[in-house]
């Protein structure tokens, strides 16, 4: 009983993160809390809290956007060795938020290619947020191949329902990192509405992931080239899927996620084509944005929202 009971027992940490003035929290909140219902996220106005791992610890992050910054709470079991913990957090908070210096290359940029000063139209540059780790950008790529957004919304819902991790203090659960996802069965997607086959690519990448076959973190500090070789080396993993993971779980600021229907409507609109563009024609419109092309889909996608 004793033993249950400091199981329970809740540390929280915390720090403010200052914010540029400019910063506009409302498109990274939306993009996070995106899910109303996620068993691994819950947004309310300026407040956001997320389950996640940290070196395998489950933790809730809250984040509470004030003026000109972000106060950030950690929490979780106070048997959680958190000096270790706390050594990757800010980090992670950074990527969330999309603190990585892409957003000033891109505003540069727009001094120089008509392109991109065309697509900003006077607008603000947006911040491109990432996931909280890249293996949650891998799972959510696979699982998003070939399907319409809300069923793959509910997938996503029922894998972190499946294999996500409970936190001390918090009825939300920490998104799976490879270890759990792994641990799964084949049956056990599939009796989720998963396919066979998009079973079978998930659990084959977490094992990559978990044995190193796949080195998914390292893989940001390679050139985009060599991480996107990778990627495709994975059974199940093509150029949109490589792509994308590239984009929100890497955080690579060059790259276009080929083969995108999203992508491939807003430039249609954007360049007043008579058709949408296919994979070859996407590519070469796309190099218009180079060296900031992640940015340059981001602000592509939101076009396709914003009233004509």
């Amino acid at each position: 009983m004793a033993g249950d009971f400091m199981q329970q027992v809740v540390a929280q940490h915390g720090f403010t993160l200052p914010l540029p003035a400019d910063y506009h929290a409302a498109t990274v909140l939306a993009y996070h809390g995106r899910d109303p219902a996620g068993p691994a996220e819950c947004w309310q106005g300026n407040y956001l809290q997320k389950g996640l791992l940290l070196h395998g610890a489950p933790l809730l992050l809250q984040l509470e956007f004030d003026t000109g910054c972000v106060h950030v709470v950690f929490s979780g079991s106070a048997l959680l060795d958190w000096p270790l913990v706390l050594n990757e957090a800010e980090p992670v908070v950074r990527r969330m938020l999309g603190l990585d210096g892409q957003r000033e290359r891109w505003q540069a940029l727009a001094d120089s290619q008509p392109a991109v000063a065309r697509l900003l139209g006077g607008r603000p540059a947006l911040w491109l947020p990432l996931t909280a780790e890249p293996f949650e950008a891998l799972c959510w790529a696979i699982i998003g191949q070939q399907i319409n957004l809300s069923f793959a919304t509910a997938l996503r819902r029922s894998l972190i329902q499946l294999a996500g991790l409970p936190i001390a203090g918090s009825t939300l659960l920490a998104h799976p990192g490879p270890a759990e996802v792994a641990a799964l069965q084949p049956e056990q997607l599939t009796g989720q509405r998963f396919s066979r086959s998009k079973a079978a690519y998930l659990l084959g990448a977490a094992r990559a992931v978990l044995d190193g076959s796949l080195p998914l973190t390292a893989l940001a500090g390679q050139s985009a080239s060599e991480a996107e070789r990778q990627l495709l080396a994975l059974h199940g993993v093509g150029p949109w899927t490589a792509r994308y993971v590239m984009l929100r779980g890497l955080g690579f600021a060059d790259c276009a996620p080929i083969g995108d229907s999203g992508l491939a409507t807003a430039l249609q609109r954007f360049h007043a084509l008579p058709q949408r563009p296919d994979a070859r024609q996407t590519e070469q419109l796309m190099q218009a944005f180079a060296p900031c092309r992640s940015l340059a889909t981001l602000h592509l996608w939101a076009s396709l929202t914003e009233n004509t």
